[in-house]
């Protein structure tokens, strides 16, 4: 409308004045036609795994806003400001992507693990403390080992949290004295389950054939420890030995370079990380044939240890965790953190989301993968020592003295 000099109102065409008022050719905002900034700003309210696995398909515009790693970490940066990775990497070589989900998805499960979690808690035909279990086949079964001698195989994908009678429809077999001693430790590679015991063997069982034994290996004491790596198989022993054993045809070297029993390990293809109850953790060179580094523990032993991404985390009997620099074959200590645990720390399990360790203190401890680790949470859901844990897939599995096995799974749709 125009306002006269005698203060008289004259109509005007409010569609041409309108028109005239909105630039020409000027299109509706939306999501694809914003700055990258204001994009990137809205996606700091989406889960970062919506946002990458679903977002950036949706057109070009997206996939290659979203697709700078610098966005991740930036995003990481500022929602855990302490230092990430724990030890420094190429960024060149790390996917900040895949870092930023898993940090987030570890972070919202456990937080809140009561809401975001379904918890089992499996006692069906155990009849003694259970000393170990372990994940296959991205966490569809979970294989446990206990005093008793029996040895379980279970088919988690059957656990139905509005059942309370599932856990006893889980197990596809047990074998009842599938060693004449304690089942102390366990490893896989693709359908084979391999058990150590302190009746000195080394079994594999065959687990598409129902649980079949295919082979005993025996060894000079009890086996306390096993990894796999290609098939290959490597154990440490109570008399101080660690094994090198193609399944095929059996022990192949024997090595000595303990003085007590070795209590854990870690394998890749190029090294042998072993801990020992003598104090020192060794590092051996698979390619050179030796051994390339011994460090010693002064104030305890290692008693787990977890290792990869260019670190290794070692739980020790004094409770403690030690974190190692590990590329390049350094192996060099950085940092030592009591994480809480009044126990020994019995297993030790790190990845890019999470850092979880368990103690004989009955407790297991989900932290966050940074220097100075803060506690996420921790779970007090066993009576007695909690002997080890395995993780995979959002999978949690725990083996406890109390004659139980605990059982963590993402609920659906969380």
């Amino acid at each position: 409308m125009s306002v006269t000099q005698d203060n008289t109102c004259t109509s005007v065409d409010m569609n041409k004045s309108t028109a005239r008022a909105e630039p020409e050719g000027n299109q509706p905002i939306s999501l694809d036609t914003l700055p990258p900034e204001l994009f990137l700003c809205i996606c700091d309210y989406l889960d970062a795994k919506f946002v990458i696995k679903t977002l950036s398909l949706v057109c070009k515009a997206f996939h290659s806003t979203i697709s700078d790693d610098s966005t991740w970490k930036i995003r990481i940066g500022k929602r855990w400001p302490k230092r990430y990775p724990v030890i420094p990497v190429d960024d060149s070589n790390f996917n900040w992507k895949n870092a930023c989900i898993q940090r987030e998805e570890q972070h919202r499960l456990w937080s809140n693990w009561k809401e975001n979690m379904d918890h089992f808690v499996f006692r069906e035909g155990l009849y003694a403390p259970v000393d170990v279990v372990h994940l296959m086949k991205g966490s569809q079964l979970l294989a446990s080992g206990s005093r008793d001698r029996y040895l379980n195989l279970l088919d988690l994908n059957k656990l139905d949290p509005d059942n309370p009678n599932s856990a006893k429809d889980v197990r596809i077999w047990n074998v009842m004295n599938a060693h004449k001693g304690w089942i102390w430790s366990m490893s896989s590679f693709d359908d084979t389950l391999l058990t150590g015991s302190w009746d000195t063997y080394l079994s594999l069982w065959d687990l598409a054939g129902g649980g079949v034994p295919k082979s005993r290996i025996k060894c000079k004491s009890a086996v306390l420890c096993i990894k796999t790596f290609d098939e290959q198989v490597t154990a440490g022993g109570y008399d101080n030995k660690v094994y090198t054993i193609d399944p095929r045809v059996g022990i192949m070297a024997e090595k000595r370079y303990h003085k007590k029993p070795v209590l854990c390990m870690a394998v890749d293809q190029d090294y042998v990380i072993t801990g020992s109850e003598d104090q020192t953790i060794v590092v051996y060179d698979k390619r050179a044939g030796s051994v390339c580094k011994t460090i010693s523990l002064e104030e305890s032993y290692a008693m787990s240890m977890s290792y990869g991404l260019g670190q290794l985390w070692v739980g020790s009997k004094a409770g403690v965790v030690h974190l190692f620099d590990a590329r390049e074959g350094r192996f060099e200590l950085e940092e030592t953190y009591d994480i809480g645990h009044s126990g020994k720390v019995t297993g030790v399990h790190h990845s890019l989301g999470s850092i979880m360790t368990c103690s004989t203190d009955r407790s297991i401890k989900i932290l966050q993968p940074t220097r100075d680790p803060d506690t996420i949470t921790t779970l007090d859901v066993h009576d007695l020592d909690v002997a080890g844990i395995d993780f995979q897939n959002n999978v949690l599995a725990s083996a406890s003295c109390d004659v139980s096995i605990g059982i963590w799974k993402e609920k659906v749709n969380t």
